[in-house]
């Protein structure tokens, strides 16, 4: 697997940080840690980790979910379990919350967005306030299944999408609201 801290600075969005040295002003030296750790990708580091997330797009509208803890509209995603990939934990993620299987979209191999945001302490799970640096890809539907979690899902057409990163996300792509 490439390394992340490489990888970051390889797709990092230029329009909200120059590199990941610029995140310091924002979150201290905790990115920098948090890449330069031995296993990134793993819960357990209590700094933070990386995440994946996936933006599925269906007939001119958007998959989204009402996130319980949250309590707001955003892409499915979550946590990378042992030896898997980013793009694999977001297509698993996708599946458990939705029940939509996915395939990574041929046109954007790689994230076509990062997002690092600060979790709240939260006692019932024994974990503190830390970071997560969620890696955000492109999904397309093979078929529906049903989803072994009951998570409220639903399509939004772009005009309705208010979460300021899904909106960014899709500028990229260049699809407008």
């Amino acid at each position: 697997m490439q390394n992340p801290h490489n990888f970051f600075n390889s797709i990092i969005d230029p329009a909200r940080y120059k590199n990941i040295d610029d995140l310091t002003l924002i979150f201290g030296d905790r990115v920098s840690r948090i890449m330069e750790s031995d296993n990134p990708y793993q819960r357990s580091n209590m700094l933070g980790h990386i995440t994946a997330s996936g933006l599925v797009i269906n007939n001119g509208k958007v998959l989204l979910i009402w996130h319980p803890h949250i309590r707001c509209w955003l892409q499915p995603g979550g946590h990378i379990d042992e030896g898997e990939s980013p793009v694999h934990a977001a297509i698993r993620e996708v599946y458990e919350e939705t029940g939509l299987v996915c395939t990574l979209d041929s046109t954007n191999l790689d994230p076509i967005d990062i997002d690092i945001h600060e979790i709240r302490e939260n006692p019932k799970k024994h974990e503190g306030a830390h970071l997560h640096i969620d890696l955000l890809y492109q999904l397309n539907v093979v078929e529906i299944e049903k989803s072994s979690e009951d998570i409220l899902c639903n399509w939004f057409a772009f005009e309705e999408v208010s979460c300021a990163r899904i909106l960014r996300a899709l500028s990229k792509l260049h699809f407008t609201a």
